[in-house]
């Protein structure tokens, strides 16, 4: 999908998801990140056999004998997760205790993201396991389909999706990989954000939850957005979990299945295993971009940036490039921006207007602070928009990196190719600057 290789004086880097093409002087690249990856689970036999195991429950036939409801909650297409894959084992397991196809209910787990459309409904569930399934998509905006189960030791209100609630049998499937506030995603996070109400997730969502030095990729201990989500999903009780683990192409490394600690926990312990990356400098610029799923639009695309803040210099350049083809995908995200003369002044906005579609907002505006510039170059959306969010831009990844060149102080950068970071869990070596 990516790759650098030499030709004559130039390095070329090739992107093939996206179609894009970057040279630069070759004495001036210092080569593209990757980690090698567990190879692709490509039998049946693979994933049934973490069905027949699962960590810390029974397996899911038991568990679902004599209920009567099932509610299986699943991701919406921005999270790219195979779960047409392993809901014939889901179903297959049912219907072995005796619950019919009439009884199964399938949520997407939207959070406060647009419902999934008929043809994503077809690609999330799969066309062969619809017939006799109730699918919807989860509203955290109506009263009337919520229901309070309390509050949590951090104060958050916890309202989540009726129709889960409901239904005497729980199960989610979701995927594993490092998470820009929450530490890594899967697992309670079907709950809290997937099936929550948005004053719910608004207040975890929160800045005073989001500035907490311990709210970053890869950190679950002491981190008080994973835990009070913990809790969140604990107080509604899923009774049986799924989580997977992608490669870079979005084929499953990992299942792992079972209760809502052991199944997450060992897809975490799995993940951290052949993510870690240790960079020896730090780069005078750093040229990523999303991939798929997260290139749908640029709230989402803004991913790789809060991945790669932290082994960046003050000076140091970011150019994104990202199709964003559904735009900016959240109004939310420029209101704290409108007319400020400053990201301290977004982060002060922020913290006394805030919307729970302005978490990435902050998170932009603090790698700002820090002094990072960014250059971006996306097609579908506006370069006034991208302006008020004080990023730079440009036409295209070239010319996105040509002007990158021209903004850092050293008069000779080295440039760094790093796609996907946000799979990635990148720290500096100890030979590297701090």
């Amino acid at each position: 999908m990516y790759s650098v290789s030499d030709q004559g004086d130039s390095a070329v880097y090739r992107d093939r998801i996206e179609g894009v093409e970057i040279s630069l002087a070759r004495g001036r690249c210092l080569g593209m990140v990757s980690f090698e990856e567990p190879p692709a689970l490509s039998r049946h036999e693979d994933f049934r056999a973490a069905f027949a195991s699962p960590l810390g429950t029974p397996r899911l036939s038991e568990l679902a004998r004599g209920r009567k409801r099932a509610a299986i909650i699943v991701s919406d297409s921005t999270r790219g997760v195979p779960t047409s894959h392993v809901m014939p084992m889901i179903l297959e397991e049912l219907a072995r205790a005796g619950m019919k196809r009439e009884a199964v209910t399938v949520v997407i787990a939207t959070g406060v993201h647009r419902g999934a459309t008929e043809d994503e409904i077809r690609e999330i569930v799969g066309e062969r396991n619809l017939p006799g399934l109730t699918v919807i998509n989860h509203n955290p905006y109506d009263p009337h389909l919520l229901v309070s189960l309390g509050t949590t030791a951090r104060g958050t209100p916890v309202e989540v999706s009726k129709a889960v609630y409901e239904a005497d049998l729980r199960i989610a499937v979701g995927k594993v990989e490092p998470h820009e506030f929450a530490g890594f995603s899967g697992g309670r996070k079907s709950v809290l954000p997937g099936i929550a109400s948005e004053r719910t997730i608004e207040i975890n969502h929160s800045p005073e939850m989001l500035m907490s030095p311990s709210a970053r990729p890869g950190q679950l201990e002491g981190n008080p957005i994973h835990l009070d989500m913990v809790e969140a999903a604990r107080m509604l009780e899923i009774h049986f979990t799924v989580n997977l683990v992608l490669n870079q192409a979005g084929k499953t490394v990992g299942i792992f299945t079972g209760g809502l600690d052991e199944a997450h926990g060992g897809a975490v312990a799995f993940m951290r295993s052949f993510c870690q990356i240790s960079l020896e400098t730090r780069p005078d610029i750093i040229v990523t971009t999303p991939g798929k799923p997260l290139n749908i639009n640029f709230y989402q695309s803004v991913k790789p940036l809060i991945a790669l803040a932290p082994v960046m210099a003050p000076g140091g350049v970011l150019v994104l490039y990202c199709s964003c083809k559904d735009g900016l995908g959240s109004d939310d995200m420029l209101i704290p921006y409108e007319g400020a003369r400053d990201a301290e002044e977004v982060i002060r906005r922020l913290k006394s207007g805030y919307r729970i579609q302005m978490d990435h907002a902050l998170l932009l505006g603090k790698i700002l602070l820090k002094g990072v510039r960014i250059v971006v170059a996306t097609p579908s959306v506006d370069e006034g928009v991208l302006k008020k969010m004080f990023l730079d831009t440009a036409a295209s990844p070239q010319q996105a990196l040509e002007k990158a060149l021209t903004m850092v102080p050293d008069p000779d950068p080295k440039v760094l190719f790093f796609p996907q970071p946000q799979r990635a869990l990148s720290v500096l070596g100890q030979g590297a600057a701090r």
